[in-house]
């Protein structure tokens, strides 16, 4: 019972320490990063997590990537970032030319945006004598 009891207290004292604000240790980022980056789960060379990490691995470098990046950007904020903000562009693009179109259909008549459909082809009929 004993070695339950001191296990209990154990367990009591570490979520203590980890609830504590003055046991937290400023390099603790520094050190999980670095345990990534041996892990293979960290890309150094653009200091954010690794592309294409599926479940635990995903949500501890995404954590670890998020406590060192405080960018307000809503595309900076993710690792992904960079990459769905060319989505976004290309998309806000499309979407501008769409509605641009859009409009020009609603606001102009067809007679004006058809021109050469609706001119006048002259007398090419069979009125005249070919010869």
């Amino acid at each position: 019972m004993s070695g339950l009891s001191q296990a209990g207290r154990q367990v009591a004292r570490i979520a203590v320490r980890q609830a504590s604000s003055h046991s937290h240790d400023s390099q603790a980022v520094w050190k999980e990063i670095n345990r990534l980056g041996s892990e293979g789960k960290w890309d150094n060379v653009n200091n954010m997590p690794k592309m294409f990490l599926f479940g635990n691995a995903k949500q501890e470098a995404t954590s670890a990537y998020r406590a060192i990046n405080k960018d307000p950007d809503f595309f900076r904020q993710s690792p992904y970032g960079q990459y769905l903000k060319i989505v976004w562009r290309l998309t806000l693009l499309f979407g501008i030319i769409k509605a641009g179109t859009v409009v020009y259909d609603f606001a102009i008549p067809e007679e004006q945006r058809l021109k050469y459909k609706y001119r006048n082809h002259g007398h090419h009929g069979h009125d005249e004598a070919h010869h």
